[in-house]
């Protein structure tokens, strides 16, 4: 007889009798009724044309044949079980790509430890970034080419589409090399030589206006145009360069005295970080998972990594 002869739903019932030890008990873990299991008893044991089980009274005793049946149904049924748990691991894992469209001058270390978290719990994923300014970012999200974005302004002009959550407030510093003085007052201020990010929107403006009265700097004294935190930071720490920058991209080098701040005066000029993303349609459980633990990073809930 060919395997694909063999009713394997029959062989399922034959070894719940055979590990129960009697049709009555088979039929209560399989739900169904005992004259189903009878029948399906009788059914492949006159398929197969052999005895599965002696008749002793009214019980059951396994016969040579039944015994073999047995061990290699029992045998089947564990190799099934590890496969479909294996299988089901699989269907469970996170894995595959995240798309990720990153503002301009994004923290470095705050995203390190997203990523480096990230990566180690999901081996099975990966992480693909990209940086741009806030409309390119956007159109990129509404093209499908990234999974979520994180800009300093939520995507209003697509609320019907977009989800916008704001994620953090990074309060903004004017950092100045070791070496310098903090400056104390706008005269002090105007005297630095400083690095900003864009043209149309100089940061070291906004942080002067908040803190000294709307006054700015001369306009001389920005000598780089960088759009880049980062780099901005860099410059600062090769002594001729100020620059504002977000107060966590900047903490790790107050805590090793590499910089310093200048005091300003009152509530800190405050940037918001915005998650954006086209809500549960059409995501995956990957950049659900990244979604997840980059609003715990981003709020604080889990230290930044260096």
């Amino acid at each position: 007889m060919e395997l694909h002869n063999v009713d394997l739903n029959k062989v399922t019932t034959f070894l719940k009798i055979a590990e129960t030890g009697s049709v009555t008990a088979a039929a209560a873990e399989l739900s169904l009724t005992r004259s189903a299991v009878s029948h399906s008893l009788r059914s492949i044991e006159s398929e197969l044309g052999i005895p599965l089980f002696h008749r002793v009274g009214r019980g059951l005793v396994l016969t040579a044949e039944g015994k073999l049946l047995k061990q290699a149904a029992a045998d089947v049924r564990a190799r099934l079980d590890t496969a479909l748990e294996a299988l089901l691991g699989i269907a469970h894992e996170v894995r595959g790509p995240v798309r990720v469209g990153l503002f301009l001058g994004f923290s470095r270390f705050r995203l390190a430890a997203a990523i480096d978290a990230f990566t180690e719990r999901h081996p099975a994923a990966e992480l693909r970034l990209s940086f741009g300014p806030h409309a390119w970012l956007i159109q990129q999200l509404l093209e499908g080419k990234v999974d979520m974005t994180l800009s300093l302004l939520p995507a209003l002009e697509h609320r019907a589409r977009i989800r916008s959550e704001k994620l953090s407030v990074r309060p903004l510093v004017l950092a100045v090399p070791r070496a310098t003085k903090p400056p104390r007052s706008f005269a002090a201020v105007s005297a630095l030589t400083v690095v900003d990010y864009y043209r149309s929107d100089p940061l070291i403006d906004r942080w002067t206006r908040h803190h000294f009265g709307g006054r700015l700097v001369p306009r001389e004294n920005i000598r780089a145009w960088v759009a880049s935190a980062d780099l901005a930071l860099e410059l600062v720490l090769r002594g001729r360069f100020g620059a504002v920058v977000p107060e966590d991209v900047a903490a790790p080098f107050l805590q090793t005295k590499e910089l310093q701040v200048a005091p300003g005066g009152g509530k800190p000029l405050e940037n918001h970080v915005w998650l954006n993303d086209l809500g549960k349609k059409g995501a995956t459980r990957a950049a659900t998972e990244f979604r997840s633990l980059l609003r715990d990073v981003l709020r604080g809930d889990r230290p930044a990594a260096r």
